[in-house]
């Protein structure tokens, strides 16, 4: 008994030792410096990966059933002293092509960028083409002017001029596809977006294109796209987006159907950044109220302070004075 008391005599001895404490406020910066480390870390991944994330999922992209390698076929369709014209389609799914019109500059020496052309609602890209382009301007013809190589694919849409013709186009065509896509787990902006960027794919191989230089461009609901195609697809490089910058209660009120609400025009900026963008905006477009608008752009410049925001005397219009400008800083 004695030994076992003696084994035990430094045990007790230790125990009655005093502990080490310190001051816990003495803790108090390590919890602060560990606060500020996550949330500049959230921070950075907010815009760039978590935000794109939900983008991706709520509009279910990448969509199913893109299992085609691309191929690219043209048709010629004429040529004037600007370009030469082609009508293009690419096969980007079984059954499934992404068609446009494919325009190269006349004398052109080496390889060029290349704009990506959006037409809006009720539109097509033809329209922007004919007798001056009507609201479209110089969109297409005026890329081509400033040297650019051009591709104009096409949404599906009921167009204006399409509705005492009796096409078989149901007038509620956006609102139709984009519930069947739904219902199979994606969405129809998934799936025009999926068209566009894998027809982009046989594109960059010509040798008139030079792939590390890519612009989208967009007026009205092309200006949605090109905001949204911009955000999934890194290899655009330069975008231009007019009329098509809302606040989220406008934009619900207003997009035709099967319109891309899941993010806000802000939140598209910030997965946009620090790539060059352009917003253009009439002063008269009554489709967004002027104030509504720098409402809208003083929140997207949160995330992205360099947006190049221009208001313009007009209304639901494409400007390209100030689009060419911009494009041949940045492009």
């Amino acid at each position: 008994m004695l030994r076992v008391a003696l084994m035990l005599l430094p045990l007790a001895l230790q125990a009655q030792a005093p502990l080490f404490e310190e001051d816990f406020q003495k803790s108090r910066p390590h919890r602060e410096q560990d606060y500020r480390q996550l949330s500049k870390f959230a921070d950075a991944l907010a815009p760039a990966d978590s935000l794109r994330q939900q983008f991706r999922s709520r509009i279910g992209f990448p969509p199913p059933g893109f299992t085609a390698p691309p191929a690219l076929r043209c048709e010629a369709m004429g040529e004037d002293d600007i370009a030469t014209y082609s009508r293009c389609w690419v096969t980007v799914a079984p059954q499934l092509e992404t068609y446009g019109l494919y325009l190269v500059p006349k004398g052109l020496k080496g390889p060029a960028p290349l704009v990506v052309s959006l037409h809006g609602g009720g539109g097509f890209p033809e329209m922007a083409l004919f007798k001056g382009g009507s609201n479209y301007h110089d969109q297409i013809r005026g890329a081509v002017r400033q040297g650019y190589v051009v591709w104009a694919p096409q949404f599906v849409m009921y167009p204006f001029r399409d509705r005492d013709t009796g096409t078989p186009i149901p007038a509620e065509v956006r609102a139709e596809l984009d519930l069947k896509f739904r219902n199979a787990g994606s969405s129809l902006m998934a799936v025009e977006a999926m068209r566009v960027i894998r027809s982009l794919d046989p594109l960059l191989t010509r040798p008139e294109i030079d792939p590390r230089r890519i612009a989208m461009i967009g007026l009205s609901y092309g200006g949605y796209y090109s905001l949204y195609i911009a955000a999934l697809d890194p290899r655009i490089k330069v975008v231009v987006a007019s009329c098509s910058f809302r606040e989220a209660p406008l934009v619900r009120e207003t997009v035709i159907g099967g319109r891309p609400l899941d993010l806000t025009s802000p939140q598209q900026v910030a997965l946009i950044a620090p790539r060059p963008l352009q917003i253009q905006v009439g002063l008269t477009d009554k489709a967004a109220p002027i104030e509504s608008v720098r409402r809208a752009i003083a929140e997207a410049k949160v995330h992205h302070p360099t947006v190049d925001y221009q208001e313009f005397n007009g209304g639901h219009e494409w400007r390209g004075d100030l689009a060419w400008t911009f494009l041949s800083k940045h492009l």
